[in-house]
């Protein structure tokens, strides 16, 4: 099957099943899957603004039996717009792919469409430049933002984020050798992508693996942990597993799901780090409420809606509502209360959240500790973050011993996603 119509097909199932496109691509041709990645991830960047200027120009609703035709005119308009494409190769690859799903009627609206947007492509990116979150995501946003934090929040969601990688160790060197953007917490961001991810220099040998920079700062802020008994909680694939297990800490792995939890292993054993870790295929709250084991350090990245990966799931911003936010909570609160009841005396708990929701963050901490006397926020030293030679971060990202990213942070080096961390110690 030609690769555009496959992309017509997927975005549909995305939009109208509400799954993620990383569950999808399996059903893409390994040789067409950068194109493909591009073309479907540019066209949920710009999804809002897609269906502005769409509405601006077709006379009439399509028709519910020619329903695919409106995903064909969303990536067709996507390549004029957003992409390198020629209009009118854009043009005649979706009139083609409008004949093969519809009729004459819709081949010939597709072209007449299509043809306008090609005509009127500076004006509309000019208009519709800042059109990325769709109402529904912005409901999330409001009670925790201003305007002036959402519009910039908004900014940073119409940009390709770079990968980032964590070094094992010698991230300097590492950085000269892949010619990346090193920052002061020892990620390396590689903003140009010139072959697959496997072959890249240093990943056979198992020097680094992929984590964004946010995702990556939490463990660092625990201090000194080797030789310590560490949990990690919903762990696959394995980005926190492995900083624990690099910095010396036994390190116990869970995940309910055996699929990711299998890629973990795979991700660690290519990392040579295996020696000191043990993997459990179950349900976080389940293993804490029957573990006879007690632990010095605890990491539970706990289920959330995932609002703050936008910028590299875009579908998220289609996808989640303020319900995705609301029915996680109980979990959070009840995974976080029996984590509790496991950790050693002085031990410390490292609650993160991928949301970018309050609710799942900051307002779940203050509820933890009203009802946990015994617990206290863990001061974060800047310093444990800023520990090489690299782009530094100011303190903004740390506020009363909790940490927040926002997704417009370092935005001139590519940003990053917005995360959540806070530690919480036991009383000695």
């Amino acid at each position: 099957m030609n690769i555009r119509r496959r992309c017509v097909e997927i975005l549909q199932r995305i939009l109208e099943e509400k799954i993620f496109f990383n569950s999808l691509k399996a059903e893409i041709e390994e040789k067409n899957l950068p194109f493909a990645n591009m073309l479907i991830l540019t066209a949920l960047r710009h999804l809002t603004a897609l269906k502005q200027i769409l509405n601006k120009f077709l006379n009439k609703k399509i028709p519910d039996k020619n329903k695919k035709v409106y995903y064909v005119l969303l990536l067709g308009a996507t390549e004029i717009l957003y992409m390198d494409t020629p209009d009118y190769a854009a043009i005649n690859e979706y009139v083609n792919i409008a004949r093969k799903v519809s009729d004459k009627y819709a081949a010939g609206m597709v072209n007449a469409v299509l043809r306008r947007v090609a005509a009127d492509k500076d004006n509309l990116n000019t208009v519709f430049n800042n059109k990325c979150f769709p109402k529904e995501f912005k409901k999330i946003l409001q009670s925790d933002y201003s305007e002036a934090e959402i519009a910039q929040l908004e900014e940073s969601a119409k940009a390709e984020p770079a990968l980032d990688i964590t070094a094992k160790d010698n991230p300097e060197e590492l950085a000269l050798k892949l010619n990346g953007v090193l920052f002061a917490n020892g990620t390396i961001r590689l903003k140009e992508l010139k072959s697959k991810v496997s072959e890249l220099y240093g990943f056979k040998e198992g020097w680094w693996w992929v984590q964004d920079l946010a995702a990556s700062m939490p463990v660092n802020l625990l201090g000194e942990v080797k030789g310590k008994k560490a949990l990690d909680l919903c762990a696959a694939p394995g980005g926190k597993t492995a900083q624990l297990l690099s910095k010396g800490a036994q390190v116990t792995a869970v995940d309910i799901d055996e699929e990711r939890m299998a890629r973990l292993r795979q991700n660690i054993k290519r990392l040579q780090l295996e020696q000191n870790l043990t993997t459990v295929t179950a349900d976080g709250l389940e293993f804490l409420q029957n573990s006879t084991e007690n632990f010095d350090v605890i990491v539970l990245d706990a289920p959330c809606s995932a609002t703050g990966t936008f910028r590299r799931h875009p579908e998220v911003l289609h996808l989640k509502t303020a319900d995705d936010v609301n029915k996680q909570l109980d979990i959070q609160a009840d995974m976080l209360n029996a984590a509790a009841a496991k950790l050693t005396a002085d031990g410390q708990i490292l609650y993160c959240t991928c949301s970018a929701a309050k609710a799942e963050g900051e307002n779940q901490i203050a509820k933890f500790l009203q009802s946990h006397p015994d617990f206290k926020l863990k001061a974060f030293d800047l310093q444990n973050i800023n520990k090489f030679n690299g782009k530094l971060f100011d303190k903004k990202i740390i506020d009363k011993g909790v940490l927040r990213t926002l997704s417009y942070y370092m935005k001139n080096d590519g940003g990053m996603d917005m995360f959540f961390a806070a530690c919480l110690q036991k009383s000695a």
